[in-house]
């Protein structure tokens, strides 16, 4: 019922387009970028009418969380509405094909005081290289304070302590398919990582793929971008402490006595068969616009639609202002939609942000505050350079 509908209103709502503009004085061009505009409109509203405010929310469904902890203390800041923005090297992350906007060699450093005394740290550099596009590499580390073994028998702990840390290392590129004078352009990127989890002896590896577009629409400076992460195979654990039972066949206590070994006694090995655990996919859909452009001020608009696998869609909206390219204030929210809105502990997102030319050179230095309800505060501060 729904897919008839939204045919007739595309078809209908294009067909009254055509009708319109032909009798209009508007430019080729114009007619253009107006019906992909109601195009990207239309899979929007498809996209969020898909999805059913009572859906199951599939919490606890997908592994490697530590993916989801997103970079950029200017991302975040923006309550992570960044898929259209994507102009910085942490593009890599939120959407790769936002590196065809980097005009010189970008280097990012995050480190991000996370929950329960977690550490996170994301590096990342990017290059443009001429009629080639533009190459860029990430590494990303989180780990956990080292914690006491406890067991059933010593339940206070065992004097023994282990460690826990996971990591991504991820190649990306990105090319601008073609651009128009109109300001019309189109561009693509694709960021492939490698994953590794490790808990005490035990790990777990992986692959996934990242997929991204950014589409400047000519119409003043709307941008929409769109991108699909952690695209991969299932990960699963394994390592020595998962074995069980390992013996040697025969006694060597009777081999003085026996011409052949004891096989009542014959090799038992076993490992334990952990579940196969899936990445943490979504799909982001996001739109930017400047709302004010003028002389030296620059306010701007995101809003980012999020699909993951393993829970409830999330709304993020951002607000960004800069005064003269130097100062950024910027906030954000973060909206789940579906039954447990009322349960989310995420939600405004604050944060600074200064650049400072030095010569031919650019640092920048970003801080971020994120709000999580009855947890704590999470803070980011992120190190930039453009050479």
């Amino acid at each position: 019922m729904k897919a008839m509908l939204l045919s007739e209103i595309k078809s209908g709502g294009l067909q009254s387009f055509d009708k319109v503009a032909a009798h209009a004085d508007v430019p080729k061009q114009k007619k253009e970028h107006m019906r992909n505009i109601i195009y990207i409109c239309l899979l929007t509203v498809t996209f969020l009418w898909a999805v059913p405010s009572d859906a199951t929310t599939n919490v606890g469904t997908a592994g490697a969380q530590f993916l989801k902890i997103g970079p950029g203390a200017r991302v975040d800041s923006l309550g992570g509405a960044f898929s259209a923005l994507a102009n910085d090297v942490t593009s890599i992350y939120w959407n790769p094909a936002g590196l065809s906007q980097l005009e010189k060699t970008s280097f990012s450093d995050t480190h991000t005081v996370w929950l329960a005394d977690i550490r996170y740290n994301y590096l990342a550099f990017a290059t443009p290289i001429e009629k080639v596009g533009t190459l860029g590499a990430s590494i990303t580390f989180l780990n956990v304070p080292d914690m006491e073994i406890t067991t059933l028998a010593k339940p206070d702990g065992t004097g023994l302590w282990f460690s826990a840390w996971d990591a991504a290392v991820s190649l990306a590129y990105a090319r601008q398919l073609y651009e128009k004078e109109s300001g019309v352009s189109l561009s693509f990127g694709i960021n492939a990582k490698y994953i590794h989890q490790q808990i005490h002896r035990e790990s777990a590896n992986g692959v996934a793929v990242d997929v991204g577009t950014l589409y400047h629409t000519g119409w003043r400076s709307l941008r929409i971008g769109m991108a699909f992460s952690n695209f991969g195979p299932e990960m699963h654990f394994t390592g020595p402490d998962l074995e069980t039972g390992a013996e040697s066949a025969g006694d060597a206590r009777n081999a003085d006595y026996r011409p052949y070994p004891d096989t009542t006694n014959p090799t038992r090995k076993a490992e334990l068969e952990t579940v196969a655990f899936p990445l943490p996919s979504n799909f982001r859909l996001g739109i930017a616009y400047d709302v004010i452009d003028f002389e030296n001020n620059l306010l701007t608009l995101a809003l980012d639609a999020n699909h993951p696998n393993d829970n409830s869609e999330r709304l993020n909206i951002g607000m960004e202002y800069w005064y003269r390219k130097m100062a950024a204030i910027r906030g954000g929210y973060k909206f789940r939609l579906g039954e447990n809105w009322r349960n989310d502990e995420e939600g405004l997102t604050l944060g600074l942000g200064i650049h400072l030319n030095l010569g031919a050179r650019m640092l920048s230095l970003d801080y971020a505050y994120a709000d999580f309800g009855h947890l704590q505060q999470a803070h980011r501060v992120s190190l930039g350079l453009q050479f």
